[in-house]
């Protein structure tokens, strides 16, 4: 029960509510406006039927002789009717003496031109008694408003009749009570349908809040439960759950980046601490300064190589670098490329060959993609031995450019083809070699940037082909 009046205390704060209340609010005044207008056109329709009717009713009594006339008049006055809706009557001759009829006197208000009036008229009440019907005037009558029209006879005297409102008042009430209904039933049921609202939407929103207190807490495994309505609230559990599932693998990353320079970089450090305090330690000479010199600033630019990498890689993964869109032709980056290596591949005994489709170009940075280019092409001069055939392969497909650097070596283990593309990941057989372990993960996050794929297989007959699969542009020019 607590908790019942907590969550309906909530809800009468909930922002559903409040427009349900403001709904209903606009929907009774529209229904006001509308049954008013009704009501006024009914009432209107009634009065002039009411006018009508006297108006025909008077046309017909005056065109009767005189001798008739009253006989007709007093018939019609003293005729039983119902009690409401019936009319009343009054005759007076030439001297404005009563000839028949129930009405007492001819009221001030009325003109005897045939226009329709409304006021008080003084209506005779019918007694009956032993002998008959009869009509006596009584003491204390009171005053009823009346719709009335009179007109003047030809012989001089005039007639007024009069029509009880019955009927109108009758048809008022009973569009007052249909009006009051129509305004409390729409009233109720905007207002239910706004707590019914009000109450599904609380309980989403508390279950994104349980969510989203998890997440805070720690817990970024958490996502946001959809209903499968595929209205606003799956849309904004999808779009959440997309960025929780970025930003868990930002903070993996982050904790593997910490894992991993604490473990990669702690033996380049330990090599420069002890080299300087071996130094240090006693006097030496000039050579000796020179080369321990000379070994620190190399693995100073190790380390400076590593932190510009990481460097690289967090940007480009945290899309916090802009990448130019501009058509790059993958051709011509390739030649160009090969020409800083040919001299390497002459030196080292390497076939060094080029396999290139012109006219293949793709959106993005010619710096970024080249230094890709240049990490795939140093990680084959690396770490495949003297006088293995490198090459570089450059193809299209109906949607991708397909940029591959070929080495005929030995290759590494397909099952380490995804581990390898990872920061400081390293082949058992390179781990002699130097090098931090990023190059790849750094070809990984530019391919990224560029809507692309890093993808790795064996080459056919022995080593390993690195291809960068990248989207299609048309060439510049």
């Amino acid at each position: 029960m607590k908790r019942f009046t907590s969550r309906l205390r909530h809800l009468l704060r909930t922002s559903a509510l409040r427009l349900a209340l403001r709904y209903a609010l606009l929907q009774v005044l529209l229904l006001a406006v509308a049954l008013t207008a009704l009501f006024w056109v009914v009432n209107r329709y009634v009065n002039q039927q009411i006018s009508t009717s006297l108006a025909t009713e008077l046309a017909a009594l005056k065109s009767l002789p005189a001798a008739t006339l009253a006989t007709r008049v007093a018939a019609l006055a003293e005729a039983p009717g119902p009690a409401r809706g019936a009319r009343h009557y009054l005759l007076l001759d030439a001297t404005n003496t009563r000839q028949a009829g129930d009405v007492l006197a001819w009221p001030a208000w009325l003109p005897s031109d045939g226009t329709q009036r409304q006021g008080e008229l003084i209506i005779i009440e019918q007694d009956d008694d032993a002998h008959g019907d009869r009509t006596s005037p009584h003491d204390d009558h009171e005053a009823t408003p009346l719709p009335a029209v009179g007109t003047t006879l030809a012989s001089g005297g005039r007639l007024l009749i009069a029509q009880e409102p019955g009927a109108a008042e009758d048809l008022r009430e009973v569009a007052l009570i249909a009006a009051a209904v129509v305004l409390l039933l729409a009233a109720s049921l905007s207002l239910t349908l706004g707590l019914a609202l009000g109450w599904q939407w609380l309980h989403r929103i508390e279950r994104v809040n349980q969510t989203a207190g998890k997440i805070a807490a720690g817990d970024l495994t958490q996502r946001m439960r959809g209903d499968g309505r595929g209205d606003e609230f799956d849309l904004l559990a999808t779009h959440l759950n997309a960025m929780l599932e970025r930003i868990e693998r930002a903070v993996a990353g982050m904790r593997d980046v910490s894992d991993n320079v604490a473990h990669d970089l702690r033996r380049p450090l330990s090599r420069l601490k002890t080299r300087i305090e071996v130094v240090l330690h006693q006097p030496r000479d000039a050579a000796t300064y020179q080369r321990a010199l000379a070994d620190t600033l190399t693995d100073a630019d190790e380390l400076m190589r590593t932190f510009d990498a990481l460097l690289s890689i967090a940007r480009l993964e945290a899309g916090s670098e802009t990448v130019a869109r501009e058509p790059v032709d993958l051709a011509t980056l390739a030649r160009d490329m090969a020409d800083l290596y040919a001299e390497e591949a002459d030196d080292s005994g390497r076939t060094f060959t080029l396999d290139l489709a012109d006219g293949v170009a793709t959106p993005g940075s010619r710096t970024l993609l080249a230094q890709a280019l240049v990490n795939l092409l140093d990680n084959a001069f690396k770490y495949s031995a003297p006088g293995v055939a490198l090459g570089i392969s450059l193809h299209q497909d109906a949607s991708h450019a397909r940029l591959a650097v070929i080495d005929h070596g030995a290759g590494i283990a397909t099952a380490d083809f995804a581990k390898m593309t990872e920061r400081f990941a390293r082949a058992d057989s390179a781990r002699s070699q130097p090098g931090s372990g990023l190059g790849l993960a750094l070809v990984k996050a530019i391919a990224h940037a560029h809507q692309g794929e890093l993808t790795l297989r064996d080459t056919p007959g022995g080593g390993l082909t690195a291809e960068l699969v990248l989207p299609l542009a048309a060439m510049p020019g």
